[in-house]
């Protein structure tokens, strides 16, 4: 059986985890806490020398990076889904074209996250200067969702939910941790509410959640 080696606090896991749930694919999880440096234990270097989460070990095969395991699923196991068409090139091209966007831009999200609720945690120096070019990064990212993204769409990538709008979810949700004025951007809030209320997705962010709920117990998504 396919194993997934997660952490729960990271986006990129709950957005793979999310995805194998929807698509009813059985696997095994290995939740490991970064936090603890179990990443970097000599047990799963030597699976994984990167020390990096999410992580699928498919037999004697091993699947980096979210959104390259999300691929590597539904082509293995020829998967046919609206997440991401196999006979579709052009939407597949479209998905593609916003998951590269990602790692550059979306996820910006987790450095603000970070400056504001790890940093003081972990008592390190957060320069004012930075703090605010982050939150600017941010305003960005969510003004761009509302005005190309989202526009005239349901989702990022058309109508239909994709591997785009799972893996967007789970890195814009971790900033209701640090009370982020999502209505703000209403477009872009509407988007994340259907997103976070499909069950699987919802399943997945639990424990983020219960963060929520300890940081931000007046947030709109715990209603």
């Amino acid at each position: 059986m396919i194993k997934l080696y997660i952490d729960w606090i990271s986006q990129p896991s709950r957005a793979v985890k999310a995805v194998l749930d929807i698509l009813k694919v059985p696997h095994e999880v290995k939740a490991l806490k970064i936090q603890f440096d179990e990443h970097k234990s000599p047990e799963f270097t030597a699976i994984h020398p990167l020390q990096q989460l999410p992580l699928l070990q498919d037999g004697d095969f091993t699947v980096a990076e979210s959104h390259n395991i999300m691929r590597y699923v539904i082509k293995q196991k020829n998967i046919q889904t609206h997440l991401y068409p196999l006979i579709d090139i052009k939407q597949q091209t479209r998905i593609d074209q916003y998951l590269d966007y990602h790692h550059t831009n979306t996820r910006k999200c987790l450095n603000l996250y970070h400056s504001v609720l790890i940093s003081p945690i972990k008592g390190e120096k957060v320069f004012p200067e930075i703090l605010d070019k982050e939150r600017q990064d941010v305003a960005k990212v969510f003004s761009f969702f509302e005005s190309n993204w989202l526009k005239g769409k349901s989702y990022i990538c058309g109508d239909q939910l994709t591997l785009a709008d799972i893996s967007a979810c789970s890195e814009m949700l971790q900033l209701d941790m640090i009370k982020f004025d999502f209505q703000k951007y209403p477009i872009t809030n509407a988007w994340l509410h259907r997103v976070i209320r499909i069950p699987e997705v919802h399943q997945a962010h639990n424990v983020a959640f219960k963060i929520i709920k300890k940081y931000n117990p007046s947030s709109e998504f715990l209603k």
